[in-house]
């Protein structure tokens, strides 16, 4: 009899240790969703003797191996695709026709969205596998109304994933008012968390949180399509640049999304029979034929003179949709703001959108949105208190504090550097430090939203000002302004863990210590990208570290290679490396050690003699990506130069050199190669 190793996976699929494995079995694995999903699960649970299932009554259930391994393409050898899709059992036919000898730990549903089908199916399984988990990967209906009626309710929910159901690991979860059980729901969390997915929860409401959003992005998409007549992909040029994402092009990529997205918005209707939901016309046709595409002619431009009505439409619509989802406690406003960019991808959420323009001009766009197109009930489906109270959250959508034992604890859950970001941490920062209970300050990722110390610095970013020297220098000051506080008074410790990339590192350099968790990787990819450090990068990591690490530091510099955790530490960059669960107490631990004076950080303030030895330096990245000869040049004069000063000027001669960097070719080619997940051909590679 096999043992299941994993604890995290034993309560679903061997709960009696003495008992045989159970299965999972994926219910529609003919569909869009299911086969992604059957793909995914049988990647990582083949690994552990876990038996998958493939069900569906359709014959074409047959031929999903040979689709799962197109589907994979080359994201794995031939060899590991084989033992993935070989492993996964074929059953064409209803719960009933399992082999009885067959135990079913886990069904995930995602069958036709028809309650009277579903229904039928739960009970199916119930009778046959009293004890089996029931999951549905639904997009709409509440799991009360899946599963309100069925004996061993709580053992039963909703995990409604988002595209590419391959590969995407974020699941919105129905937790506050769910059929799924306090304890059941933490077997959940402990079974997805350990195959490395995240759990968002949200409240038991029709649609969730993340697709309201998108499906009300689509709605009004249409209307402005249906009223200006302008063209889809004039439509998607405005909403890309204004949002990051293009509503149109999206729809036409997936089958059945346009239904999906209509019915989504009758399920708000049914909340609140608004006209903010009402369907036009125009969008009949898609939704009797899940085939029928947009008519869509790729590079078209959205006019100037219609970018401001987009805006204020597009904008009020979705500013309304959040402040009702606030208000009615759909989900917390940091989750649907990680939903909005890690589930949509949007540029930015919805929220940080918010924050960005400011409350009380969201306001206005609200009501204005409201007043023009007419939208009866415009007080309940966008109520101001949801833009306006001051305990849902506004101003921590980013970043959240806490205090430990004098400690004070700064929680990121954000990866990337941007505005809204470093605003808010540096709030965060000033709040702590006004505390006279605080006497040390750590920054971490919260481990939840984030569980990365950082990806370095969002490359949307930089876009603005490509080209232009001052605006790139006023972007570097305004970052600047939040990293030089954290030295400039009570002690601050970075607890890096994950990946600590570019901007991010050279966060965890602006402060006093640094404390890492076994596998931690640091890097400056700048070079890559086509810039150069502005934030610390250049001298800051050479003034922490001993002088004879100066080498191995250029070298990461101007290649952008990785540098291991256990390097940092020998360098005298990084102070300690524990495991990775000791590293949240740890932290906290060493930054009171710092407060009580136990531990003195040194960080080198004047000017010495920093040589870069260019000739036996590669002249392309890891990936073998050639680098620009002007960048480097660039580079290897600032690293010197920065060195040989002051903190003070050596970081002011940075900033000014890195906006030169940024208004240099180089930048354009890299961050738009970057952007576009392509490796940069730049115009004077090295040789």
């Amino acid at each position: 009899m096999s043992t299941i190793s994993d604890p995290s996976l034993r309560p679903v699929f061997q709960p009696d240790e003495a008992g045989p494995v159970r299965a999972l079995v994926v219910a529609g694995a003919c569909g869009n969703v299911g086969l992604g999903k059957l793909g995914q699960f049988a990647r990582l649970l083949g690994r552990h003797g876990i038996p998958v299932v493939a069900l569906d009554p359709s014959p074409l259930v047959h031929e999903v191996r040979t689709k799962l391994a197109a589907a994979f393409g080359d994201r794995f050898t031939a060899a590991e695709v084989a033992t993935i899709v070989d492993g996964i059992t074929i059953i064409q036919g209803g719960i009933d026709d399992l082999p009885r000898e067959l135990a079913v730990g886990f069904v995930f549903e995602a069958i036709p969205e028809r309650l009277d089908l579903k229904h039928r199916f739960y009970a199916q399984v119930h009778a046959r596998d009293p004890e089996a988990f029931i999951f549905s990967a639904t997009s709409g209906f509440p799991s009360q109304r899946l599963f309100g009626h069925l004996p061993g309710k709580a053992r039963c929910g909703v995990m409604h994933p988002f595209f590419p159901h391959l590969t995407n690991k974020l699941w919105e979860i129905p937790a506050a008012g769910a059929t799924t059980g306090p304890s059941e729901l933490k077997i959940l969390r402990k079974l997805l968390g350990g195959l490395g997915m995240n759990l968002i929860e949200v409240a038991d409401a029709p649609a969730f949180a993340a697709d309201r959003l998108f499906c009300g992005m689509m709605l009004e998409a249409v209307r402005i399509h249906a009223d200006t007549g302008l063209g889809c992909a004039q439509i998607d040029d405005a909403c890309k640049k204004l949002l990051g994402t293009s509503p149109f092009f999206v729809h036409n990529m997936i089958p059945g999304a346009n239904y999906l997205s209509a019915h989504c918005m009758e399920l708000l209707a049914g909340e609140v029979d608004s006209t903010m939901y009402r369907i036009p016309e125009l969008w009949r046709p898609y939704l009797e034929d899940p085939r029928k595409q947009w008519p869509y002619e790729r590079g078209q431009s959205c006019p100037p003179e219609a970018l401001a009505e987009i805006e204020q439409r597009m904008f009020g619509m979705l500013f309304g949709m959040v402040a009702y989802m606030v208000e009615h406690n759909v989900a917390k406003l940091e989750a649907i703001n990680f939903l909005c960019e890690n589930a949509l991808a949007f540029r930015e959420g919805v929220p940080a959108l918010i924050q960005r323009v400011g409350r009380e001009r969201a306001l206005a766009l609200v009501e204005g949105f409201v007043a023009s197109q007419s939208i009866t009930k415009g007080d309940e489906v966008a109520p101001r208190a949801g833009l306006t109270s001051k305990t849902a959250g506004w101003g921590r959508v980013y970043v959240a504090t806490s205090v430990h034992d004098g400690v004070g604890l700064i929680s990121m859950r954000r990866a990337t550097l941007s505005d809204t970001f470093l605003v808010e941490l540096g709030d965060a920062y000033d709040t702590l430090a006004a505390d006279p209970s605080v006497r040390a300050i750590v920054l971490a990722p919260d481990g939840h939203y984030n569980r990365d110390f950082g990806h370095g610095a969002d490359l949307q970013a930089f876009v603005p000002v490509l080209g232009n020297a001052d605006a790139a220098h006023a972007l570097i000051d305004r970052w600047k302004q939040t990293t030089t506080k954290l030295r400039s008074g009570k002690p601050t410790v970075a607890a890096l863990v994950g990946r600590v990339l570019g901007g991010s590192l050279e966060l965890a350099a602006a402060c006093h210590a640094r404390i890492g968790a076994n596998g931690a990787k640091l890097a400056f990819p700048e070079t890559t990208v086509g810039v150069i450090p502005g934030l610390g990068g250049c001298h800051m990591v050479h003034r922490a570290s001993r002088s004879d690490a100066q080498a191995a530091i250029n070298r990461a510099l101007l290649t952008g290679s990785n540098i291991a955790i256990e390097e940092a530490q020998h360098w005298g960059f990084v102070h300690e490396v524990v495991a990775v669960a000791q590293l949240p107490a740890r932290s906290l631990a060493f930054a009171r050690e710092i407060a009580d004076g136990q531990i003195t950080p040194t960080m080198r303030t004047d000017g010495v003699a920093v040589e870069v030895d260019v000739a036996s330096t590669p002249g392309t990245n890891a990936a073998g990506v050639a680098l620009s000869a002007a960048l480097r040049a660039l580079l290897v004069r600032t690293i010197v130069d920065a060195n040989a000063a002051s903190m003070a000027v050596g970081g002011a001669l940075e900033a000014h050199r890195a906006a030169e960097s940024l208004a240099a070719p180089a930048a354009k080619v890299g961050v738009t190669a970057m952007l576009r997940g392509k490796p940069p051909q730049f115009a004077d590679p090295l040789g």
